[in-house]
């Protein structure tokens, strides 16, 4: 009787919340499993290239989950994204050490962005059927976890996952009890969430960002010291006229 009460009380709150439209954007390394997440029953997919978009309806939330490809190409556009995004979910392949400090490196210069900085994270720790997966206590030290969030002063929670073992419907799947941590972290600070996309989604990534960020530094390090060339140049010239 108890728990019939229960789950009407919990319905009936459910019915009177008002329906909230949050946006997640959901990064990685390339092959972390980002995509298979979100796939019911796991299919064959490629690497996502870009930005893929899926529409989710969880609880009385309807969420927009923006997939970004993981090639060193597609993350120079991840910055483009990041003021729209209510929350982030940043996916981590458990079983492969090698490339720990790669990821370690996406997320501290992630966290560090005005645009991503006080938002929550959602951490998934995907592919922990494997039997060389790392515990989670070794991922949070691994990434510097604790450490990172602390400085961006970010919510954050690290949930466990296998997108190719867990086949159960989508409402009991542990990707789906991390998606609800970070819809209500997100809930906390809603209004607060949602005048920062607002304004930052009116105020983009200018164009001379996005080409600066697509140059490779040692491109970049040629033209500065071109530049310095010729100015040393101009110099001389100027002296030997006087």
């Amino acid at each position: 009787m108890f728990n019939l009460m229960s789950n009407c009380c919990s319905w009936v709150s459910n019915f009177q919340q008002p329906m909230r439209k949050v946006t997640v954007l959901m990064v990685g390394l390339d092959n972390a499993g980002k995509t298979s997440i979100l796939r019911m029953p796991p299919k064959e997919l490629g690497p996502t290239q870009g930005c893929v978009r899926t529409e989710l309806r969880v609880d009385n939330f309807i969420v927009m989950v923006l997939d970004m490809g993981g090639s060193p190409e597609d993350r120079r556009c991840w910055r483009d994204y990041y003021g729209e995004a209510h929350g982030i979910i940043f996916v981590v392949d458990s079983s492969d050490e090698q490339r720990l400090p790669e990821a370690k490196e996406l997320l501290v210069d992630m966290l560090k962005q005005p645009r991503v900085a006080r938002k929550p994270l959602l951490v998934l720790a995907n592919k922990q059927d494997r039997m060389d997966a790392l515990l989670i206590s070794e991922l949070i030290e691994g990434l510097s976890l604790e450490k990172l969030v602390n400085q961006s002063r970010s919510l954050c929670h690290i949930e466990p996952c296998s997108a190719l073992v867990d086949l159960r419907k989508w409402s009991d799947r542990k990707t789906l009890r991390g998606l609800r941590w970070l819809l209500r972290a997100v809930c906390m600070d809603y209004s607060d969430l949602c005048s920062r996309v607002a304004r930052d989604s009116k105020h983009p990534v200018t164009r001379e960002d996005k080409e600066r960020r697509g140059k490779p530094e040692k491109t970049r390090g040629k033209k500065r010291r071109k530049e310095k060339e010729e100015e040393e140049s101009c110099e001389s010239e100027e002296k030997e006229q006087n």
